[in-house]
């Protein structure tokens, strides 16, 4: 079996955040791995917001604004699970990114050199998300290194 060195965790911010940051965490503890906390903006909400914002202000509201300041509030929240749910002598890296979230994760999997990911899956509301959830189901089909899906439901 590959030795872990890299795992990335694929952190949404939703109510299993927490626990997907703890047992990336414990993953990486065991095997003294490098922890890679992931969170994508996603372009559809940019995409939108330029579209619902295009005739406003620019002193009043910029896309360009937009972005630094959920970059900002999401490496906040970043910053606080790891410190929260990461033991202290767990390396590790947050990245934010924008884009679609399924290649986004992916591209930091080949960029990072990765051994394996952490997602949850979701219900959602059609079959096949109920299943995985958009973004895991991608990620399971074109992933070149393990995944390991917690489901976390109650």
């Amino acid at each position: 079996m590959k030795t872990i060195k890299r795992i990335v965790v694929g952190i949404d911010f939703s109510t299993y955040a927490q626990r997907i940051m703890e047992y990336g965490a414990g993953i990486a503890e065991r095997n003294t791995a490098e922890l890679i906390a992931v969170n994508v903006i996603n372009k559809r909400q940019i995409d939108y917001i330029k579209t619902v914002c295009k005739d406003e202000d620019p002193n009043v509201f910029s896309l360009t604004k937009f972005i630094n300041d959920e970059t900002a509030r999401r490496t906040h929240k970043m910053d606080e699970l790891i410190r929260s749910y990461v033991p202290k002598k767990v390396s590790t890296k947050p990245i934010i990114m924008i884009g679609v979230p399924f290649e986004e994760i992916l591209d930091v999997v080949d960029n990072e050199h990765a051994d394996i990911v952490v997602i949850s899956s979701k219900g959602r509301t059609n079959f096949q998300d109920y299943i995985f959830g958009t973004t895991s189901e991608k990620i399971f089909r074109h992933c070149p290194v393990p995944v390991l899906s917690l489901n976390l439901r109650e």
